[in-house]
């Protein structure tokens, strides 16, 4: 593959290549017919409040895969719901495109976070609103609105052309915003079901609205919490203050030194891995629109002093690994004061990892390292949360430049690659029991809000998302 953003359609010629043009012309213009009722889709949808941590909503999330599972054998897809230890997912197929065409597998979520603060929504959560060009509802961005492109692209090529170009597959699950927990073991049963020769994700967002985006890469994660115990209750500091080690005191020291005055994470080792951004990376990164002063005041930061300040604030923000604290606790935390020497105090702490980071061998070093500065008088317990791995697309992969070409056509746009600051697990776990690489193609806003209040997904960018993705299935079976 060529340069990202450099990248020209696959070459076409003679008869079947206009034939195959006018095929996608119409799956296009049923597209944009349909539109007003695919809108409607969404907002039945966004209705169900599917939120997958909440055990009172099970039956909600059961609705939402099952609306999904009706929908996909509405359009001409064979669906079938399955159980799993907690929340149901659906897989769908249709694999009439025959033996020598490519099989993909689209990938999506229809649980939901837990609405959050209600005083800081402009309306009720699962009551979508249409203000604007905006449809406002929990999951409209994340992820209903987005895995229903797919669902869009199928009907519109089985509607037109009565066939897919490609085999596509469909899983589609209820579990994403509590980690996934039973999508592995589902995967790994279920190994020759879902062979493919790729994955089609949409779940990422866009670098600024109207601009199409490819992310080809996600960080990795470790996540530790480590509590440093001291006496066995807190203390009046007044008379034990002096010889008695302060598990905060020591807590803040510790964490001091988990960085060093350039803003690199002070573990040995920590960098021995880490494959930095090539030349070429760097530079598409320096061709991205941005503002450096809007995104500081979006932020309500006064300026950007954190990470290695020898990269770019792009470069720090996806290519570049970090260590952040997440959250400090200890001793007095009420109203007032209370002057005492805390028993405990803790922080929980994450780090994100770049490609050959491992997980593992982090956890492994940050650990060492932590246990190796703890001062004399407390007592150092960690304990693990989560670590995953980081993974990338291979740029030269051929279905990048199809996805290139596809984005370009339907948005009018050069697009543009980036590599999300976030974790997404589920991709190396994909890579390594499919062996499959996957192609994220978000369409969602940079102030789409998921997760929080008044999230909002932008309805020109979910249309033209639509026929970006039908279009990307024709040049897929080329």
């Amino acid at each position: 593959m060529a340069a990202p953003g450099c990248v020209g359609g696959p070459h076409r010629a003679g008869g079947a290549a206009s034939e195959t043009e006018t095929i996608v012309q119409k799956v296009i213009e049923f597209l944009r017919g349909k539109r007003k009722e695919h809108l409607d889709w969404a907002v039945e949808l966004c209705r169900i409040p599917s939120i997958s941590t909440q055990e009172e909503h099970a039956g909600d999330v059961r609705a939402a895969v099952e609306w999904t599972r009706a929908h996909l054998e509405q359009i001409g897809m064979k669906a079938k719901v399955h159980d799993t230890a907690r929340h149901p997912l659906v897989y769908a197929e249709w694999l009439e495109a025959g033996p020598d065409a490519p099989t993909y597998l689209v990938y999506g979520h229809m649980d939901v976070q837990p609405e959050g603060d209600l005083s800081l929504w402009d309306n009720a959560p699962f009551e979508p609103t249409i203000k604007d060009d905006w449809l406002i509802a929990r999951g409209s961005a994340d992820d209903k609105g987005q895995t229903l492109l797919h669902v869009r692209a199928a009907q519109a090529w089985l509607a037109t052309a009565g066939k897919l170009p490609i085999n596509l597959k469909f899983l589609v699950e209820g579990e994403e915003e509590i980690g996934s927990p039973s999508l592995e073991p589902f995967i790994r049963e279920h190994t020759d079901l879902l062979a493919c020769d790729g994955i089609i994700i949409s779940d990422t967002g866009m670098f600024e609205d109207g601009l199409p985006t490819i992310t080809y890469g996600t960080r990795g994660l470790c996540y530790k919490e480590v509590r440093l115990h001291g006496p066995r209750h807190n203390l009046h500091s007044g008379q034990h203050g002096g010889p008695v080690t302060n598990p905060a005191n020591a807590l803040a020291r510790l964490i001091a030194s988990l960085h060093d005055d350039d803003g690199k994470v002070n573990i040995p080792g920590y960098y021995q891995d880490v494959q930095p951004p090539s030349e070429q990376e760097r530079r598409q990164i320096a061709l991205l629109p941005f503002d450096e002063k809007k995104y500081a005041e979006d932020l309500g930061v006064p300026a950007f002093g954190g990470g290695e300040t020898d990269y770019s604030i792009n470069e720090r923000r996806g290519v570049r690994p970090t260590l952040d604290v997440n959250g400090i606790y200890g001793g007095y935390m009420d109203e007032g004061a209370s002057t005492v020497i805390p028993a405990t105090a803790g922080a929980k702490i994450s780090m994100r990892l770049v490609p050959r980071q491992s997980g593992a061998k982090i956890s492994a070093q940050f650990e060492e390292t932590v246990r190796s500065r703890v001062p004399d008088g407390v007592r150092c317990e960690i304990i693990d949360h989560a670590y995953a791995d980081a993974y990338m697309t291979p740029l030269e992969w051929s279905a990048m430049e199809a996805a290139q070409t596809a984005l370009r056509d339907a948005f009018d746009h050069e697009t543009a690659f980036v590599r999300e600051g976030g974790s997404l697990p589920i991709l190396p776990m994909f890579k390594e029991v499919l062996g499959a690489d996957s192609l994220m193609l978000g369409f969602a806003s940079p102030t789409c809000n998921a997760h929080g209040p008044n999230e909002k997904v932008r309805i020109p960018d979910l249309d033209r998302g639509a026929e970006a993705i039908a279009r990307l299935y024709g040049l897929l079976a080329r």
